[in-house]
């Protein structure tokens, strides 16, 4: 029986984000200080006679656009890198909201490459890929891609291309909070460069010894206003530790010391006036590549 690849994509959070200046390419350098959490996409991968694509569409807000899969891109991408012709079939039961500065679709691409990086070792011979190369080809598809293979407390710096394994405090608990609105980084960005020439500078702000920070505040509540009442709760929350935006947003977060205090904060909580804003608490926690396992093949209800 062929089987069926499982792995998770844990949902990355950006404690701070710092835009530095651009490269001769025009992309900015960044420095960001990152952890992921238990929060996941789940994928399914096997070999299959043709390339086929499917997901949960229980939720109609997660459902992926078809013309930018950086699942399937991916796979194109190793196709490209290795000249293997496999096909394969992808299962994705989606559960990062897009567009929301949790790098979903970036944790689903390294996924796949892992994946992919097994099943092509174990099946070609003479041939190996190794990490050096898996993330030569993560970072053709996203500054992200190769934080996302890492999937551990690291430090980002460059435009992606280099990550260092770091660690912050433990055993606290992550808030996530977002208003159900999807924003596009290029679209951040391009704001930003047109319209800001100075930063937001919140208060002195730290987890541990990590700064609180995002360069791109200013630029995302200008396109997404429901992200500052959201930051203002945030900011009044009992017994908060730290509070800020992840990414290019539109997610906020809050790290407390006890889950009780999230209980709490929720129940008071003013969504606003749509009552549809996805929330989420848990705990941050490292992943490793060795994380594939196999299943059963689903049914295809999909």
């Amino acid at each position: 029986m062929n089987k069926r690849y499982f792995i998770t994509a844990p949902a990355k959070l950006n404690l701070n984000l710092f835009v530095k200046n651009k490269n001769e390419n025009g992309l900015h350098f960044l420095e960001s200080d990152i952890c992921f959490l238990e929060l996941c996409d789940k994928l399914y991968i096997n070999i299959s006679k043709k390339d086929a694509f499917f997901q949960n569409k229980k939720t109609k807000s997660l459902i992926i656009d078809p013309n930018n899969n950086l699942i399937l891109k991916a796979i194109d991408q190793f196709r490209l890198f290795t000249k293997w012709e496999k096909k394969f079939e992808v299962f994705l039961d989606k559960q990062i909201p897009i567009g929301a500065g949790l790098g979903g679709g970036s944790a689903d691409a390294a996924a796949t490459l892992i994946i992919l990086r097994k099943i092509y070792n174990q099946e070609t011979e003479n041939k190996y890929i190794d990490l050096s190369s898996l993330h030569k080809i993560a970072l053709c598809l996203g500054s992200d891609v190769p934080a996302c293979l890492k999937s551990k407390d690291i430090k980002l710096k460059g435009y992606g291309e280099k990550v260092t394994r770091s660690k912050f405090p433990e055993n606290y608990f992550f808030l996530l909070i977002n208003p159900n609105v999807r924003l596009s980084t290029r679209d951040v960005f391009n704001h930003y460069k047109n319209s800001f020439n100075n930063e937001v500078h919140e208060n002195d702000l730290y987890f541990g010894n990590i700064k609180i920070h995002n360069s791109l505040l200013l630029s995302a509540i200008s396109l997404a206003p429901s992200i500052s009442p959201i930051l203002n709760s945030l900011k009044k929350a009992q017994n908060i530790v730290t509070y800020g935006m992840s990414g290019s947003g539109s997610t906020c977060f809050g790290i407390f010391e006890n889950l009780d205090d999230i209980v709490i904060f929720l129940k008071n909580f003013n969504q606003g006036s749509d009552q549809n804003y996805f929330t989420w608490y848990g705990q941050k926690r490292d992943y490793n590549l060795n994380r594939v396992t196999y299943s059963k093949m689903l049914e295809k209800k999909y």
